[in-house]
């Protein structure tokens, strides 16, 4: 077990609510709790289930209202998914959480497509624009416990008169801030969390082809029957230009397996992003 490098973490409230002095005291203890909530969501998901963490407080300071957190976290293992054993990952993970946050404008994002040798996930908002965040940082907004965390100490102030809060480190360059602008979008989300995405070369027989855009094949890959759609351009223009498929045809592919996890459960989505043969069924001849 290993003990990360000790680091201050500041929570930083402004606004006139602060300046005259009328932010009410049982409002700061609940904010704390959900800061210290939100921690530990991201202490385990950058280093797993065996490490803790400790934020005690160390001080209130500033013109702003300024809360000082001593951070430590130990119980790391080697298996730790962050395994510098630096408090700036740890404090990254936190402030590109909330980074996310503001990204998504408080909408379901278009489309999240993982790259699983670099760990990290390539997330379309809304707005049709992709940026790439470590998928450690998609874990923890589904998180229902950090993303209502969130909601008490991020959403909650700015949509009673703050205009801005703010985290950061004292000791590494990294902060993030929301205004008020941007309380709606600390609101929890429910959306889908990638968990691998794995492409395979494999042979399918056709069930049911389609011919139209979009629709799905009805395939079998020897065991069971499922629905694909195939996105091959080369393959929808022979389609378009009359080629003969049928039942029992045989296709060969390369097909990405999709694992997603919803807030229904599991769901595994199959693309055929390639034909690279197609071979007819063999006619059957009758008994006379």
């Amino acid at each position: 077990m290993q003990t990360i490098t000790e680091d201050q973490l500041s929570l930083e409230y402004y606004g006139t609510v602060v300046e005259k002095g009328q932010l009410k005291a049982k409002d700061v203890a609940r904010y704390i709790l959900a800061l210290d909530e939100f921690m530990n969501v991201v202490t385990t998901e950058a280093y797993g289930k065996d490490a803790s963490l400790n934020l005690d407080v160390s001080g209130f300071r500033g013109l702003s209202f300024d809360i000082d957190f001593l951070l430590q976290v130990v119980g790391l293992t080697s298996g730790a998914l962050f395994c510098t054993s630096s408090p700036k990952d740890l404090i990254t993970l936190a402030t590109d959480s909330i980074k996310l946050c503001i990204y998504l404008a408080g909408k379901q994002p278009k489309q999240c497509t993982p790259n699983s040798n670099v760990n990290t996930v390539n997330i379309e908002n809304s707005n049709g624009q992709t940026q790439v965040f470590h998928i450690q940082t998609l874990n923890v907004l589904s998180d229902p416990k950090a993303a209502n965390s969130l909601d008490t100490f991020i959403r909650e102030p700015l949509v009673k008169g703050l205009s801005e809060v703010k985290l950061k480190s004292s000791k590494f360059d990294i902060q993030t801030k929301a205004s008020a602008n941007d309380a709606e979008f600390f609101k929890p989300l429910d959306f889908d969390l990638p968990l691998s995405k794995n492409t395979i070369t494999t042979g399918l027989t056709i069930e049911s082809p389609s011919f139209k855009d979009g629709n799905k094949w009805k395939l079998n890959d020897g065991q069971s029957s499922f629905y694909a759609e195939i996105i091959d351009r080369v393959f929808i223009e022979s389609v378009d230009k009359g080629e003969r498929f049928g039942k029992g045809d045989l296709l060969i592919v390369e097909m990405e397996i999709i694992q997603t996890k919803t807030p229904q459960g599991l769901k595994i989505e199959k693309l055929i992003t390639k034909v690279k043969d197609h071979k007819e069924a063999p006619e059957q001849k009758g008994m006379f």
